[in-house]
């Protein structure tokens, strides 16, 4: 596996910020860069197909078995989603015998039967329902999951002449993008699609990394976290956010090539202990948000206000 240890630390960050995202609950996220920190998501997606190309579209152009392709990234995905689903049913089946859950254990609608089924499947964020179901933040492993076989069905067929895809599709994808939401926040409705989109972008950038062989420096480097921080910072849900593919494809092409002080920093311990855990942050943070918030709600029963002035019951997920 080829390896790229900037990269693998910004990944580390990002999964942070978007947890940070999601549990505004519990961490002053009044500065934009915060508070915007779900557009991470797509650099997910962007690194995923940079890496993801990195190591399997030569073999797979070379004849590399699809079905062990497959399973290889099923294998990285699924454990961990299939633990965390189990743990959110049990979570849930414990509000439902203390009475702290609404009517049954297959309410409201996201806790139900057919979710379950979905979430089993892999297909919980292919717009099968209006609404997000048990850890919410695995529907963008659906989504990754299936852009994957796209991806490999697409080189198996085109070989080496997958680069003259790349582009058509990226186009295609955004086109879409903008036709069917005001802004790149979408996920369970289309997602796929904000996934193929950066997916598409990645790969595109390991071709252009390839090719180019850029030597980054600190200038670079500098302009490109500098471009990363104010995009997020300005962007939101504005129509700016559905120029967040290019703006991440520009930083993973950049850091990729782990030649200025900016990428000697994220080469730190520290910092690639996070991103190796990246994925299991990702994970789990939505669970953890959500055993904090039962905590406070029942501190706040017993009268131990620690959070003042807090929004306890507001979820900002």
């Amino acid at each position: 596996m080829k390896r790229f240890d900037a990269l693998e630390s910004w990944r580390g960050i990002a999964a942070c910020l978007v947890a940070l995202y999601h549990m505004q609950m519990f961490v002053n996220t009044d500065l934009p860069v915060f508070r915007n920190s779900y557009l991470f998501v797509d650099f997910f997606f962007v690194l995923s197909g940079f890496v993801i190309a990195a190591n399997y579209e030569q073999r797979l152009a070379e004849g590399w078995s699809l079905w062990r392709f497959a399973l290889l990234r099923f294998g990285r995905l699924y454990p961990l989603h299939l633990a965390l689903l189990g743990a959110w049913i049990v979570v849930h089946l414990a509000h439902v015998a203390s009475g702290h859950a609404t009517v049954s254990a297959f309410q409201p609608p996201r806790y139900s039967a057919d979710t379950i089924v979905a979430n089993l499947l892999l297909v919980q964020g292919m717009h099968l329902f209006n609404f997000a179901s048990w850890n919410q933040p695995s529907w963008t492993i659906s989504a990754e999951f299936y852009t994957y076989l796209i991806f490999a069905l697409a080189v198996v067929a085109a070989k080496r002449r997958i680069v003259l895809l790349l582009l058509p599709a990226i186009l295609a994808a955004a086109a879409a993008l903008w036709l069917l939401v005001d802004n790149i926040d979408t996920n369970i409705e289309w997602g796929l699609i904000r996934c193929i989109c950066g997916f598409a972008s990645g790969v595109l950038v390991w071709h252009v990394y390839r090719a180019a062989w850029l030597r980054s420096g600190t200038a670079l480097e500098l302009a490109a976290l500098a471009l990363v921080v104010a995009f997020v910072w300005r962007a939101g849900r504005s129509e700016l956010s559905f120029a967040a593919p290019a703006v991440f494809a520009l930083a993973v092409v950049v850091f990729a090539a782990e030649a200025g002080p900016v990428s000697r920093l994220l080469r730190a311990p520290a910092l690639l202990w996070v991103g190796a855990r990246s994925y299991s942050i990702y994970m789990v943070h939505f669970l953890v948000g959500s055993l904090l918030l039962d905590c406070a709600k029942l501190l706040k029963l017993a009268g131990i206000g620690l959070y003042s002035g807090t929004r306890i019951g507001r979820q900002p997920w």
